[in-house]
């Protein structure tokens, strides 16, 4: 029996196993990542599932056998798990009910197979995709956002990353081998695996962010530069093709910033919590130029936010937002300036207040 909050578990027969052990391992093409995304949306039981098999294969500690046959096991665990209950002998009565204890039973068995699956296809990807390092082998991949979005990805060395609203992070290929590289547009904060042999690095607009055992977020929106906040550890920020010794070494609490121009400027313990703010699904702003809010909008609601209005140049926001409608944040971004704002669709123009000079 079920209380009236708790969830339904999915029938065992009802779960794409292999499909989850693909997106489990960061292995699913496109658009089976699409279908699970969207299986695992219709129930919220499927989501604790797929969390409880994440939990399961974060904590192996694989080292494959030379002589490991991992694809014929897997074939034993799928007929273990796909076999009936119980095999009639020829000519036999049929049994009686099987009584409730035995049921879950055979049911127990049957997700234990099913979970053995899942975690025998991350022991199939890690045995014939490690090098002799132990750092994954893979083919080229992209991950995508959606407005409004964030997602959760881990990398094939166990880095985690996750991924702002409207954003991309393509992982190159042959990704460790010898060195992680990551380009992102849009946001990420990333919890890298430190790894002096492979060295990790985020390839960033005009920028190249590299780890030195850390967690950082990194800002990518084109005109405005490239802008890292450091949460632990460090990591070194330079122009892309620059000399190590022409960037600068951030640590925990720090913010950077690299220019268009490739000037890379340290900001000494001036990170806030705003600055990782939209991890939680928060926009919020402290004395931002309206090029950063602009491009916050776009990626977080869509819209199109024209600030070229000449009453505005130079002009700064401070607020916050979680959750509001587009049209209410429009509108308390044109009180907060002293300015009004003109809706047209996915755009929408700020102007001055007519007939005097903008407040600050």
């Amino acid at each position: 029996m079920t209380s009236e909050n708790s969830h339904p578990t999915p029938p065992v027969d009802a779960v794409p196993w292999d499909a989850l052990a693909r997106y489990l391992c960061g292995e699913s093409p496109p658009d089976e990542v699409e279908a699970v995304r969207r299986w695992l949306d219709e129930l919220p039981a499927r989501g604790e599932l797929l969390a409880a098999l994440e939990r399961a294969t974060r904590r192996l500690e694989f080292r494959a056998p030379a002589d490991l046959d991992v694809e014929a096991a897997l074939r034993r665990v799928r007929a273990r798990r796909d076999e009936p209950a119980l095999r009639l002998v020829p000519g036999a009565a049929s049994p009686a009910p099987e009584p409730a204890r035995a049921r879950w039973r055979t049911i127990g068995i049957r997700i234990a197979a099913a979970v053995a699956l899942v975690v025998g296809g991350t022991l199939v990807w890690r045995a014939t995709h490690q090098t002799a390092g132990g750092v994954a082998t893979v083919v080229a991949r992209t991950y995508t956002t959606r407005v409004g979005q964030t997602d959760s990805v881990r990398l094939p060395d166990g880095s985690r990353v996750l991924l702002g609203a409207a954003s991309r992070l393509v992982v190159a290929a042959g990704f460790g081998e010898p060195a992680r590289e990551v380009e992102l547009t849009g946001e990420a904060l990333f919890d890298v695996r430190h790894d002096a042999a492979h060295p990790f690095r985020v390839r960033a607009g005009s920028a190249t962010i590299q780890d030195v055992g850390t967690t950082f977020t990194v800002h990518s929106d084109g005109g405005e530069g490239v802008r890292v906040v450091v949460t632990s550890g460090a990591v070194l920020l330079k122009a892309a093709g620059a000399r190590p010794d022409a960037g600068v070494t951030l640590h925990a609490g720090d913010r950077g910033t690299l220019s268009p121009d490739g000037r890379a400027v340290a900001e000494r313990d001036a990170a806030t919590a705003a600055d990782l703010a939209w991890t939680t699904g928060q926009l919020v702003f402290e004395d931002a130029p309206l090029s950063r809010v602009a491009a916050d909008l776009q990626r977080w609601y869509g819209v199109e936010l024209d600030v070229s209005d000449p009453s505005l140049a130079g002009r700064h926001l401070t607020a916050s937002f979680k959750g509001e409608r587009v049209d209410q944040v429009l509108n308390v971004i044109a009180l907060a300036l002293g300015a009004r704002v003109e809706r047209h669709g996915d755009r929408a123009v700020l102007r001055g207040a007519a007939g005097g000079v903008t407040p600050r």
